[in-house]
């Protein structure tokens, strides 16, 4: 009821007026007692969860525990419902599927609220039942995993970054601990999470999220499809962030991108995305400039410039390796049926070797003739531009330039090759690029052999 002090200050306060206070307060009073009434009780779920009786009970009671929880706001308790949930995860397995929706539901709802603890909490349990359930429920999974991503997404949505990186951080300790089989349900949420983090502008959630899918991308359970649908999106998202101007987050996507390519060496998985990457670029380069697309896709000219010299040192390997058994097969008569297969198998690999050697350089010549067309320039001063950029941003180390001119001038002598009457008019203007050569003799009948 409102004071004497309170009554001076309103206008006309009548008895009538006192008596609706003094009602209000009372009906306040009567709710709180009976939220109080339905408080969870503890020792009961407790010992229900622990001695695996009552379920259909036990499940009521949790749900009503958590709706509960909901109404009074009280986040101080909740690991108090966390723990029953826990142990009623590990007693009563015919509850899990149920609890999967329960923590999706009452996650989302929590974040809501202004409950981070409860919604993270949610995630944890999301993430045990995920593990306990193993590879037995496959379809039980995939809901669990589309859970966990609503949850995820509605703490990114109502700004609880803290949270986020907290159920990103678990969500790896749980693949690092469990390592189920790859699914599309879990390459879906792992998608979301990867867009997610990188939306929210979270650096820290979204190496975390990076090195989760480098991790799950290696298992052996991920096959070629799934991995080049994913490195797809995984490109079209850093494309996305990177229209934005948001340098670092999408120098973070290309750099760990790039990592899972040269961890998994998958000649079919490094094309897919490399012929992602130059389209990427060459929009960027009709939008803001070739040279801002090269600062953008920086990390993706560092991958191409190791993974040729990588295909030529293992190309000199194999014409060794041919030459050794050419000697050996001349000096023994005996073990032709071992040196033939062996012959044949250094000939597939060289032919490998080769044809990615060959798709590197025809990658980056049509990438500079579609950006001289986007500009409406010559070829000749995209591909100067292009040297000048890289070797501004690569630092002093000698050794990293004389890698960079070698790589310019074997996409210039593939170019020159490939495209004689067009390069021919404008060769004279690339003595910037071609000199001083770093291509061999060896290395120019390369290029005369791929063209």
């Amino acid at each position: 009821m409102a004071d004497r002090g309170e009554k001076l200050f309103k206008k006309g306060y009548t008895d009538f007026d006192a008596q609706l206070d003094r009602e209000l307060e009372e009906e306040k009073e009567e709710r709180r007692r009976q939220l109080l009434l339905q408080a969870p009780d503890y020792k009961l779920m407790n010992y229900m969860a622990e001695n695996g009786t009552d379920t259909p009970e036990l499940a009521t009671r949790l749900k009503d525990a958590g709706f509960y929880y909901l109404r009074c706001k009280n986040d101080d308790e909740t690991e108090k419902l966390m723990g029953v949930f826990r142990k009623t995860l590990l007693g009563h397995p015919s509850l899990r599927e149920d609890i999967l929706k329960q923590m999706g539901y009452l996650g989302c709802l929590a974040f809501k609220q202004a409950l981070p603890v409860l919604g993270k909490g949610c995630a944890e349990i999301i993430l045990e039942d995920l593990r306990l359930l193993g590879k037995e429920a496959p379809e039980v999974s995939g809901e669990g995993y589309l859970h966990l991503r609503n949850v995820a997404d509605t703490a990114a949505r109502t700004r609880n970054d803290k949270e986020l990186r907290e159920i990103a951080t678990a969500f790896y300790d749980y693949w690092k601990e469990s390592r189920p089989r790859v699914t599309n349900g879990l390459l879906s949420a792992l998608s979301d999470l990867l867009f997610v983090a990188a939306d929210r502008r979270q650096i820290d959630t979204l190496i975390v999220v990076c090195r989760l899918c480098r991790s799950i991308l290696r298992h052996a359970s991920a096959d070629s499809v799934m991995r080049q649908q994913f490195v797809a999106e995984w490109g079209g998202i850093a494309a996305q962030i990177g229209q934005r101007g948001w340098v670092t987050e999408c120098t973070v996507l290309l750099k760990e991108l790039c990592i899972l390519l040269g961890s998994v060496k998958d000649f079919a998985l490094i094309k897919k995305v490399l012929a992602d990457v130059a389209v990427h670029m060459q929009m960027q380069s009709k939008w803001d400039g070739f040279e801002s697309a090269f600062r953008l896709y920086y990390p993706c000219q560092l991958f191409v410039l190791e993974a040729l010299v990588w295909m030529l040192r293992k190309y000199r390997r194999i014409i060794w390796k041919e030459d050794m058994l050419e000697t050996k097969t001349a000096q023994k008569d005996s073990g032709m049926l071992a040196q033939l297969e062996q012959k044949m198998n250094l000939i597939t690999e060289r032919e490998q070797v080769t044809d990615m050697i060959r798709f590197l350089l025809r990658n980056a010549r049509d990438l500079a003739a579609a950006c001289a067309r986007l500009e409406m320039k010559d070829e000749w001063e995209i591909y100067l531009a292009w040297q000048r950029v890289w070797l501004s941003a690569c630092g002093r180390s000698e050794k990293r330039r004389n890698q960079i001119r070698r790589f310019m001038q074997f996409v210039a002598e593939y170019w020159h090759s490939t495209q004689p009457s067009r390069s021919r008019k404008q060769w004279e203007l690339m003595q910037e690029l071609m000199q001083p050569l770093q291509l061999s003799r060896e290395d120019q009948e390369l290029v005369n052999l791929l063209a």
